[in-house]
């Protein structure tokens, strides 16, 4: 068998269907629930700022490409990449529960999401570091510092102004509800991450882009994640250059890969669960999808003519407001122009912030169920954002282009889709309450073509696109809700099923949430660390 037929068998193995789920728990063990954050014991901590929350740019801008000239290379810039992409941003309390709400979202509030960072001498601290970020306590725990050789290495290689982040995954903490399907939830997660970083990044003028010139079998190696005290597996699936803008890939040379596998790590990583249980299909297709070491790819300029569709919206209370809606009234509906807007804004050209961080070719279409949209008909939709031809879908539908709309979005099918909607969502009355549905589809066979790799950055740009749909709801005073559970076969059979028909990776919602007012919300943190007067700095 293929690296490329075992994904297909995975896919097919973590479907869920009518008449049956994808393996999982069955029900949930509370007592081996997962602890939300990683933490490193007896690793140096250095604390990191925040910012007052009304020191914003313009809504609109950010997407089009990095703000201004890109900020030094800082604490204080470190402090708000990570505060603003990656920190808590509420805590909640309710019958003497307490849990913590994140910038980025995740699949059931679980984020198996850890970031580590590798800084060059003079970032943050006098040395080099390799450090974990913590977002219960917004710090970094520094697991090594880099010795003066190897810090000189290090400062080498990466062009001025700029430093790497790792991202990586901890399937359990999604295994642990979701079983098998929990790889598609870490990479949905992971795409979240990557656009909540692009655009905290691109806040500072900086860019974020994929490094494609490590084998990711060594990334574990590289930031410390093979060595032995792991109770639960973590690995790391994504290097990020995060800096001023590059013309080009560089290169990490061989005796300074060497050196970061050999340093010797402080601090001990906290058990997170009493127990676990093993899902050996996310294994398998963990190692079967590891991308080996590709061609540099040029990076094009992540810049475009900014939006105007809401101005005078500050961006930084829409990141960190941002919330998942567990309810929608059923009732409210929004204009044409607004969903057109939305789908403007998720068009690769449009916003390449987030889209361009990974160099990948665009590869998401988009079906929409249209409930209560005012001057647009209800029924079924498709927005052709790839460029691609659709291929494999049945042969009635009308394929009518709506014009007005200044998109590639075209009529499928008229008529009330409510129902259908949420039937496909295994059964969520969400998703045909809000205004709008989505679900996200890809060509299958012509990603895995490049090789069973690109089946995680199906995922990847499933949730660059669910990051950009929650923001666009939160800045039009609406909500919305990524759906990682949808009945894959129904979803073929609407679609006809040919030998080529899409895919679906991830459905979402848009509509007026009903919030719980049993809920009470707490601040993110205790008290707010900012930058010391310039006259205490001297």
């Amino acid at each position: 068998m293929t690296p490329e037929d075992g994904v297909r068998a995975y896919h097919e193995l973590s479907r869920h269907r009518p008449e049956r789920f994808a393996p999982g728990p069955g029900q949930l063990d509370w007592a081996t629930q997962p602890a939300p954050f990683r933490r490193y014991a007896g690793a140096r901590l250095i604390e990191l700022l925040h910012r007052p929350q009304e020191e914003s740019p313009g809504y609109d801008q950010v997407f089009a490409g990095p703000i201004g000239q890109p900020a030094p290379l800082s604490l204080q810039g470190v402090s708000q990449l990570l505060y603003d992409s990656l920190a808590i941003s509420a805590w909640k309390e309710a019958g003497g529960s307490r849990w913590a709400l994140r910038v980025n979202p995740s699949s059931g509030n679980l984020h198996p999401t850890e970031a580590y960072l590798l800084l060059p001498s003079g970032a943050v601290d006098n040395a080099a570091l390799l450090a974990h970020y913590s977002a219960g306590e917004h710090v970094l725990e520094v697991r090594a510092e880099l010795p003066a050789p190897l810090a000189e290495q290090l400062d080498a290689a990466l062009p001025a102004g700029g430093f790497l982040l790792a991202l990586a995954s901890i399937p359990w903490r999604e295994a642990w509800k979701y079983g098998e399907r929990a790889y598609r939830y870490c990479h949905h997660d992971l795409g979240h991450a990557l656009a909540c970083l692009s655009i905290a990044a691109a806040i500072q003028g900086w860019e974020v882009r994929l490094l494609r010139g490590v084998a990711e079998s060594r990334l574990d190696a590289l930031i410390g994640l093979d060595r032995e005290g792991f109770s639960e597996r973590e690995c790391a699936d994504a290097l990020l250059w995060i800096g001023s803008a590059q013309a080009a890939e560089f290169p990490l040379p061989e005796p300074l890969l060497k050196g970061l596998v050999e340093l010797p790590l402080a601090g001990v990583p906290n058990r997170l669960s009493r127990d676990y249980r093993h899902w050996p299909e996310l294994e398998r297709v963990h190692h079967l999808c590891r991308a080996p070491m590709l061609p540099a790819r040029q990076w094009r300029a992540a810049k475009a003519d900014p939006a105007v569709d809401n101005p005078g919206l500050p961006l930084r209370p829409i990141l960190h407001r941002r919330r998942s809606a567990q309810s929608m009234d059923g009732r409210s509906g929004i204009q044409a122009e607004l969903l057109y807007a939305w789908l403007r804004r998720l068009l690769p050209e449009r916003s390449p912030v987030p889209f361009a961080c990974t160099g990948e070719p665009t590869r998401i279409d988009l079906l929409l169920f249209v409930h209560r949209v005012q001057g647009l008909e209800p029924g079924l939709y498709w927005l052709g954002r790839s460029g691609r031809s659709p291929g494999g879908l049945r042969e009635d539908y009308l394929w009518q282009p709506v014009t007005e709309s200044g998109v590639p979005l075209y009529r499928l099918l008229s008529g009330d889709a409510r129902g259908l909607s949420a039937f496909l969502s295994c059964g969520q009355d969400i998703a045909g309450d809000g205004c709008v549905a989505f679900a996200m589809l890809a060509d299958l066979d012509a990603a895995l073509a490049e090789g069973a790799w690109a089946y995680p950055r199906l995922y990847w740009e499933a949730g660059q696109v669910g990051q950009l749909l929650y923001l666009e709801a939160e800045a039009a005073g609406l909500s919305g809700t990524g759906i990682g559970c949808y009945f894959d076969p129904a979803l073929d059979e609407l679609l006809a099923g040919g030998p080529d028909c899409p895919v679906s990776l991830y459905h979402f919602t848009i509509g007026r949430a009903v919030w719980d007012e049993r809920l009470t919300s707490l601040p993110a943190y205790s008290a707010p660390r900012r930058p010391p007067l310039q006259q205490d700095r001297n």
